[in-house]
């Protein structure tokens, strides 16, 4: 059988095999040696690492507890609220810090309400409802300091990591601005400040004064705006300026000034007539008494004027005396004799101020002192003049008797009232249309009274001349800027021609 026989290593005799496995033993267990101690001395190295990393692993756990137990009682770091920084606050610092910067800035504006010196409110932001919620202001904080104090200390650690990170910051909110107050505040100060206006008016009329009127002038009232008030408060508010506002109120004004009294009151017109020298103090005195009760008269629009009703009847009783009068062309004695002056003055003064004449009737007769068709005769009872206020306004009527120079007289009349307009004014033309020739024959009167002439032998007196008659026409011209720009006929009045009258005695001569 064929057996493959294979490699054997050489080998010893026995005893070199028993030299050689006896060293090989001693080398065995030097190398157990060398490695045992090899493993003893990284045994306890290891135990020297472990015990080495031991220590640091707490070490820094006592740090983080020492870091994290710092902030225990205090606000972290990085915390801030309305800009104020809390970190290493204590609880009740940052309340106080938090608080006291409130405070500051809510008294930190104000507004002096003012008017001429006065002040009437002051003005903050606590008076306008800006407010902050305390309340909320502690849950803020509250909140706020609880940060890095609960959980873990990984975890609080984690916390204020995150606010190194990234800071907080947080502010209080302060209420919006209320109206309410604000509101009731400008009314009270509105009610104090509105002066309703006061028209001028002509507040007392003295006819016997050169300027007859006294007139109240007018009153600027006032009202105050709130609304734009409150507009320029609420801006000062907002931007935060302090200081002092002056309060001007709205001036109102009236609807009549003292220029519009003075343009109602106008001297329409003043009508003068002389009184002759040869006037008698009895016939200037009943021209005195009728202006008495003229003087001062005044006329609401629409109101008439009767002459005779305001100078009463010409009676002794009523202040008249007797007087010379003319009765177609003669002089006779009357009570009341001059009244027709007043009259007729008050006649030129009314024509002349666009008044309305209802009732005028003509002498039969010239007279003295005014041109004939401008004049206006009266006879109680009988014939009146009476005109009507067809003005606007009301007029004045004042009245005397004036002295011009020593012992020389004239009546005058002036009425006042709403202005014609400027530069206007009204005057007389008067001319004559007709002419008639005196009767040639006199007329002869018996002289009863032996005024004149006592015996029938004697000459006869004349106590009219004969003259002529005639027919005037009058005009009322309007003037405006000096030109006439209207003419107005008024009357056609007739002076009847006139025979010469002679007193004649009417006695016999017996001796």
């Amino acid at each position: 059988m064929y057996q493959q026989q294979g490699y054997r290593p050489p080998q010893s005799s026995g005893s070199q095999n028993q030299n050689r496995g006896k060293a090989l033993s001693r080398k065995r267990k030097a190398w157990v040696a060398v490695l045992a101690g090899i493993l003893a001395a990284a045994a306890v190295a290891g135990g020297v690492i472990a015990g080495a990393n031991a220590s640091r692993a707490h070490k820094a756990h006592q740090a983080l507890a020492a870091e994290v137990e710092a902030m225990q009682n205090v606000y972290l770091p990085n915390l801030y609220v309305d800009g104020i920084s809390l970190g290493g606050l204590t609880a009740q610092q940052g309340i106080d810090a938090v608080l006291n910067q409130i405070n500051t800035r809510q008294n930190s504006w104000f507004l002096n309400l003012t008017y001429q010196g006065h002040t009437f409110y002051t003005l903050n932001y606590d008076t306008l409802g800006v407010r902050t919620d305390v309340a909320q202001v502690y849950a803020l904080l509250q909140e706020l300091y609880q940060k890095g104090k609960i959980g873990t200390l990984e975890e609080r650690k984690q916390e204020m990591d995150a606010l190194a990170a990234q800071p907080y910051y947080a502010f209080t909110t302060q209420s919006d601005m209320s109206d309410e107050h604000l509101d009731s505040i400008l009314n009270q100060i509105k009610a104090q400040l509105t002066v309703a206006p006061s028209d001028a008016y002509v507040a007392y009329f003295y006819p016997d004064l050169s300027d007859p009127f006294i007139i109240q002038d007018e009153q600027y009232g006032s009202s105050l705006d709130t609304a734009k008030l409150k507009e320029e408060i609420l801006a000062m508010a907002a931007e935060g300026n302090s200081g002092s506002l002056e309060i001007v109120p709205e001036k109102i004004a009236p609807k009549v000034t003292t220029a519009d009294v003075r343009n109602q009151v106008k001297l329409l017109c003043r009508a003068t007539t002389p009184i002759s020298s040869a006037s008698t103090a009895e016939r200037t005195s009943n021209i005195r008494t009728a202006f008495s009760h003229i003087n001062g008269q005044t006329l609401a629009p629409g109101q008439k004027f009767s002459f005779n009703n305001v100078t009463k009847a010409r009676k002794l009783e009523n202040g008249y005396k007797y007087a010379i009068e003319y009765q177609t062309g003669m002089e006779v004695m009357g009570i009341g004799g001059g009244v027709c002056q007043a009259s007729t003055t008050v006649y030129l003064a009314a024509l002349q101020s666009g008044m309305e004449i209802i009732s005028r009737t003509s002498h039969s007769d010239r007279v003295a002192y005014t041109t004939f068709g401008q004049d206006a005769t009266v006879v109680y009872g009988r014939l009146d003049l009476v005109f009507r206020n067809t003005s606007s306004g009301t007029v004045y009527m004042t009245a005397h008797v004036n002295e011009v120079k020593k012992n020389k007289y004239e009546t005058e009349v002036c009425i006042y009232g709403p202005s014609l307009g400027d530069n206007v004014y009204y005057s007389l033309r008067t001319e004559t249309v007709e002419t008639t020739l005196a009767p040639l024959t006199p007329t002869y009167v018996p002289d009863t009274e032996h005024t004149y002439v006592t015996y029938k032998d004697e000459e006869p007196y004349e106590v009219r001349k004969a003259r002529d008659g005639f027919v005037n026409e009058t005009y009322l011209q309007r003037w405006e800027n000096g030109v006439v720009v209207e003419e107005t006929f008024v009357s056609r009045d007739t002076c009847k021609a006139r025979e010469a009258v002679y007193y004649v005695g009417t006695l016999e001569r017996t001796f």
